[in-house]
């Protein structure tokens, strides 16, 4: 009787999510995207996030995530899109590399604001519904010599403070880093993504 290894085990799982992940891809790839598709698509990212959730594979979450958002951004559906995009931060690996997360969320921050720009009444209603709870990051860079004399010494000893604003544009708060998005897995829970070594 012959002994399965931890590769044995943890292969078909990748190889299914990435089938998955690879449907999605092909659906948005489709013209024209109908809700029908994207509906799919969505469904195929939705099932390669459970089964990445459910097997504790934290290498693959994100890559469902990612694709989680681009099937909402192509539909339009930037609130979900932009949570998405968040979620996946911490995706790595071949084919990964390049996704800039950064643009990917302010372009779903921006149409977010647009949106609610149209549609003032139902900004209103859910701030009502939900209350000021955004939290954004300014950077404050504070130089600790004289800005005219242009030493680059006085470039390096500038400390970065972001400040958190609420939604009403209010600073709550400061620190002096980023949190680390990697960490943070859903609400109430923070656990360690692995790291490759």
């Amino acid at each position: 009787m012959s002994r399965l290894s931890k590769t044995d085990v943890v292969a078909p799982v990748t190889q299914t999510v990435n089938a998955l992940l690879l449907r999605t891809f092909a659906l948005l790839q489709t013209t024209p995207l109908t809700s029908a598709t994207l509906r799919l698509a969505l469904g195929a990212a939705d099932e390669a996030l459970s089964i990445a959730t459910r097997l504790c594979r934290f290498d693959l979450e994100p890559r469902a995530q990612l694709f989680r958002g681009h099937v909402l951004r192509c539909w339009g559906r930037w609130h979900e899109a932009w949570r998405a995009y968040i979620r996946a931060a911490s995706a790595r690996g071949a084919g990964y590399s390049g996704t800039d997360i950064k643009a990917l969320t302010d372009e779903c921050l921006e149409m977010m604001m647009i949106q609610s720009e149209r549609d003032p009444e139902r900004q209103r209603m859910m701030m009502r519904k939900k209350g000021a709870r955004m939290v954004r990051f300014e950077v404050d860079e504070e130089g600790s010599g004289d800005e005219t004399d242009g030493d680059a010494s006085d470039e390096s000893a500038a400390t970065k403070m972001y400040l958190l604003l609420n939604g009403s544009g209010e600073v709550v708060g400061s620190r002096e880093s980023l949190p680390d998005l990697r960490s943070v897995r859903g609400r109430g829970s923070v656990t360690r993504s692995p790291t490759p070594e």
